[in-house]
């Protein structure tokens, strides 16, 4: 619905919280915010609740099934049966206040497909930056649906421009091994540091940005030497890393919850048992890289991994409860999700509530700079102004 006015709501994102406000929604984005509502407007009465940009989900895969085997599940399903289920976890995606969300990789460019049936309004779903296939070396991670290329520049040249073509509008590359993909190590370091850093040159002069799947610090130091723009998960990057990190303005996207998962649910559940060996046997290096990257004050964007083992991408409140857990502080929580992430994904009218930004927002009962718990659970979702999910607390006035 657009062209109405939030009267009397109280407003929090990641610069603070003010209020009550009221404030103006038309042709999709954030009009005017004033003290004084415009009487003249259709107007629904919000008081006793508070407004927050829609959430951003930085790290998912929307062709995974959240399963205990998503490498089985998929290479067992056929390409129209993983893009009619990508789209229905789509729209389910959105009713949990997630209004934006990266795809780091898929099967078959489904995410890019998606992504512009969103645009167009042929699908439901919240905004889409598709990665296309991840770049991975021949048989390394994601192996199985990715785009496989020997170690050299020339071929990761070749593989972003095929991916950006393709219609990608941010590169996922893989600087080491897996947990995932069935017999990987995930010491490995696959790529030489020319070949990752002609990948991030050639992305970054088409304009995308570049985010690194690393699970050692030796492919961790090689990527932020590259000039990726985001460490994915991160187990295991030390000091050099982090303040290598600190230095060039890499963001860090943990995905730590992806890890509580498979160790909650163990192979009982399906999943392989070399994948809950490694993760068991890597998670404690990620909680100590988390908290010292915390600590340090390199950028952390939520992502939750939304498509591993038990992980759907709607799940983004519980991954930001980790990050209050290892010593994140509210505001920078919800900044996360938030204008934080927006940052790194490069859009430059979502993630705040403020005039002139889309308005893509949720309305809730609690103010959620004082728990992340207060997201869950949105009483109203809007995406460019539009009631997608939830209800209003009363009838148009």
């Amino acid at each position: 619905m657009n062209g109405v006015v939030l009267r009397g709501v109280m407003v929090a994102d990641g610069r603070g919280c003010f209020g009550p406000t009221n404030v103006e929604i038309a042709n999709g984005r954030i009009s005017t915010m004033a003290f004084e509502p415009d009487l003249a407007a259709s107007s629904i009465d919000c008081s006793g609740h508070w407004l927050a940009p829609g959430l951003i989900n930085a790290h998912t895969h929307m062709t995974l099934d959240g399963g205990g085997d998503p490498q089985a599940a998929a290479t067992a399903s056929s390409q129209a049966a993983t893009a009619v289920r990508s789209a229905v976890r789509l729209k389910d995606t959105l009713s949990c206040g997630i209004t934006t969300l990266r795809d780091v990789g898929g099967v078959d460019h489904i995410d890019i497909a998606l992504a512009r049936m969103i645009q167009d309004g042929e699908v439901i779903g919240p905004r889409v930056v598709p990665a296309g296939r991840p770049i991975t070396v021949r048989g390394g991670h994601c192996h199985w649906f990715g785009h496989e290329i020997d170690d050299n520049s020339g071929e990761a040249q070749h593989a972003v421009r095929s991916e950006l073509s393709a219609g990608a509008t941010v590169i996922k590359i893989i600087a080491t091994g897996g947990m995932l993909t069935h017999g990987q190590r995930t010491e490995y370091v696959p790529f030489s540091l020319d070949a990752l850093k002609a990948a991030c040159d050639t992305a970054h002069e088409a304009g995308a940005k570049v985010a690194a799947h690393c699970l050692n610090a030796e492919g961790a130091h090689q990527a932020v030497l590259a000039g990726v723009d985001s460490v994915e998960h991160g187990h295991g990057i030390d000091e050099v890393v982090i303040e290598l990190m600190l230095e060039r303005g890499t963001c860090l996207v943990p995905t730590i919850l992806s890890d509580v998962r498979i160790i909650e649910h163990g192979t009982a559940s399906g999943i392989p048992s070399d994948v809950v060996d490694k993760c068991r046997r890597l998670f404690s290096k990620l909680e100590r890289s988390l908290s010292a990257a915390i600590g340090a004050g390199v950028r952390i964007i939520a992502g939750n991994d939304g498509g591993a083992p038990f992980v759907r991408m709607g799940d983004i409140v519980d991954e930001l409860q980790l990050y209050i857990d290892y010593g994140l502080d509210p505001a920078a929580v919800l900044a996360s999700a938030t204008q934080g992430a927006a940052q790194l994904l490069g859009l430059e009218d979502v993630g705040l509530v403020e005039v002139g930004y889309a308005a893509d927002l949720i309305l809730l009962e609690s103010n959620p700079l004082l728990s992340p718990n207060a997201l869950a659970a949105p009483v109203a979702v809007l995406k460019n102004g539009d009631l997608v999910a939830g209800n209003w607390p009363e009838s148009l006035i």
